[in-house]
């Protein structure tokens, strides 16, 4: 913050002053903007953009002089943006995020919400201004006298636009748009931003929900292949609560939202019912892959072994490299006890996907299964160079270890091996 008492001193004073001092306010500035940086790089964003700058002295000479004609003779003329740094974020909602991290980790002496005093229909600069006081051992390092504020501007990336063209063509411009119809289209340009960030907000809300949803869908998977196949790789943790269930029109988003709330729900009917209506709007290919898959997800769990192969194979027909589809149909073939064409699916999907860790601990026990110790032991150790932590891929490599060691305790004593005659 810059503080002046008017009458203004001569411009060649004042600008003697900046230049003195610019120096040592860039230094502080740079090592102001790395501090923020730190304190938002725990918080939950997405990697947002830091600007930071020093007001060039035109620009603050001319803001100086703007001020002082607003005040009177012997009141102070702040300049609070001489410093300024500027975070910003794809999505509304982070901005709060960011302002939370912000205030936790630096003294906020004042806090500004531009655009807060428009109603529900009206459009115009929308942006947060925090005031942070430097902190003491940046003001010592650089030597600065005083007390120094630093103003952080708050923005999504779609206020940030507007706000530098507005800049530009209003603030800036001796002369602003003064015809009707050019100020009718900035007003429309801005309302357009303004709802595109709202629209975006509501897409990455959507995304969340459905990601839930997903999440719970495929915990419930991993449990019924447990309780059906008792396959190690089964893994995953539920999800406790109730989903409330979208209404409104029946398309294919809403269906599909309904459907996986049935299914996190164990209402494998249900889920069924509604997946099979999604199908029957005949959607594109790649969304009737994602559905035929958690169809066949939803069949195993109700054991409908046949139904959930044809699924799964109706995937692969619409989309040869889906992997999943092919792991999940090697689970089915598993539980229907066709080894051989369980093994030839597990095989296919890392194929196609060499870091697919389920299919290579299900191979690893079903090469344990056929006899194939080393193989399996070669999977396992894959696995467990993928996912050290991975508890079934430890504990099976450990099986085999002792399963091969006491077959070769059993040949070298003379005695039948462990399942021989």
């Amino acid at each position: 913050m810059y503080c002046l008492t008017l009458p203004l001193p001569s411009r060649r004073e004042l600008q003697y002053q900046y230049e003195h001092q610019s120096c040592a306010l860039e230094k502080a500035l740079h090592e102001m903007q790395r501090r923020i940086k730190v304190a938002l790089a725990s918080a939950e964003i997405s990697s947002p953009t830091l600007k930071y700058r020093i007001k060039s002295f035109d620009s603050f000479y001319e803001k100086l002089l703007r001020r002082s004609r607003e005040s009177g003779p012997g009141e102070d003329v702040l300049i609070t943006d001489l410093l300024g740094i500027r975070v910003v974020c794809p999505f509304v909602e982070e901005l709060t995020v960011v302002e939370e991290a912000l205030r936790a980790a630096f003294e906020i002496t004042e806090v500004e919400r531009k655009g807060a005093h428009l109603g529900e229909t009206e459009f115009g600069y929308s942006s947060v201004h925090l005031l942070i006081e430097l902190p003491r051992d940046i003001r010592d390092s650089f030597h600065l006298d005083r007390s120094w504020i630093c103003e952080v501007q708050l923005r999504t990336i779609l206020q940030d636009a507007w706000a530098e063209v507005e800049h530009e063509l209003v603030y800036k411009a001796e002369l602003t748009p003064l015809d009707t119809k050019l100020r009718r289209k900035l007003a429309a340009l801005n309302a357009n931003l303004t709802l595109s960030d709202i629209i975006f907000q509501e897409i990455r809300d959507y995304q969340r929900s459905m990601s839930r949803k997903l999440m719970r869908r495929r915990a419930t998977f991993w449990s019924q292949l447990g309780e059906l196949s008792g396959s190690k790789s089964a893994s995953g943790n539920g999800s406790e609560g109730e989903d409330p269930i979208h209404t409104g029109s029946d398309t294919i988003d809403t269906m599909l939202i309904r459907a996986l709330h049935f299914h996190s729900q164990k209402d494998y009917t249900s889920a069924i019912r509604v997946y099979t209506d999604i199908l029957a709007y005949q959607p594109e290919p790649y969304v009737s892959a994602i559905i035929y898959t958690h169809r066949g997800m939803a069949r195993f769990a109700v054991q409908d072994t046949i139904g959930a192969v044809e699924d799964f194979t109706a995937t692969i027909r619409i989309s040869p490299k889906t992997t999943k589809a092919y792991h999940y149909r090697g689970v089915v073939y598993r539980a229907q006890g066709k080894l051989e064409q369980a093994l030839a699916d597990f095989s296919r999907c890392l194929e196609y996907d060499p870091y697919h860790v389920d299919s290579r601990i299900a191979r690893a026990e079903l090469y344990r299964e056929l006899g194939e110790g080393e193989t399996a032991l070669a999977d396992c150790e894959c696995a467990l160079k993928l996912e050290p932590d991975n508890v079934a891929a430890r504990d099976l490599l450990q099986e085999i270890q002792e399963l091969q060691e006491t077959r070769e305790l059993s040949v070298s004593q003379g005695a039948p091996a462990q399942g021989e005659a």
